[in-house]
């Protein structure tokens, strides 16, 4: 029987819930039901899953090379890798990913961390043009999901106080850039920054936002981790102050 590996993480974990999957890493053929709990309970576990298929590629593979390329660091136990200005270490022996200060982080964050490790391409530039989401043609599918996720939270939440945005993302080593009312250029890794550009709103016009990316990123990570990207980046800019 042919080997099966997940080319998008998400949306396998998606087919897994969805119960569309048969045998996939020794699953049997299921159908989720239930309170929306209960299938959130199911969808992180089969992340999990996913997550566990990573780490045993990531044992495997060339990890040295791969953590060059991506501009980290290793010793002979670990790998470690910023992540949002959060140094990462991941076990070389197990593929486990902890945070600073053993902080245990979510699996969709370490499921992201894998697809940059994973789908980094050995010719990947780090590019000189940023662009819009749209522009991303690789990605451009997920752009309602990416608006939803990572423009939406980011204009309710600095509404009325753009300066705390700025706050926000210098406290997360972030770099003030020239447009907008507010801007500023997150690492989400060494080789992936994202640009946030944010409006505030007045008396006629709501407020807007806009989150500009390399055009290079789709060599970096796989594409459905661009908004995701977006998305953790506006997470950590909303809970930096708190």
């Amino acid at each position: 029987m042919r080997k099966f590996f997940c080319t998008s993480v998400f949306s396998c974990a998606k087919l897994i819930t969805a119960g569309r999957v048969r045998n996939l890493f020794g699953m049997k053929k299921q159908k989720i039901t239930g309170k929306r709990g209960k299938v959130m309970d199911n969808r992180r576990s089969n992340y999990e899953k996913v997550y566990a298929q990573f780490q045993d590629w990531f044992v495997k593979c060339p990890q040295e090379d791969i953590i060059k390329k991506t501009g980290g660091e290793f010793d002979e136990k670990n790998l470690y890798l910023s992540f949002f200005s959060e140094r990462c270490r991941i076990s070389r022996g197990t593929g486990e990913i902890t945070g600073e200060g053993e902080r245990e982080i979510p699996v969709t964050e370490r499921l992201t961390i894998m697809h940059h490790l994973r789908y980094c391409k050995t010719f990947a530039e780090e590019g000189s043009k940023m662009v819009p989401f749209r522009e991303i043609r690789e990605a451009a599918v997920f752009e309602r999901a990416y608006e939803r996720s990572a423009l939406e939270p980011l204009k309710k939440h600095f509404a009325g106080r753009p300066q705390e945005l700025l706050k926000a993302g210098l406290k997360l080593g972030g770099v003030r850039e020239k447009y907008g009312d507010v801007s500023l250029t997150l690492h989400a890794f060494p080789k992936i920054r994202l640009t946030y550009i944010f409006w505030d709103g007045d008396e006629e016009f709501p407020p807007s936002a806009n989150i500009l990316f390399q055009d290079t990123i789709a060599q970096w990570t796989h594409p459905e981790s661009v908004p995701t990207l977006a998305q953790i980046g506006t997470e950590r800019l909303i809970h930096a102050l708190v």
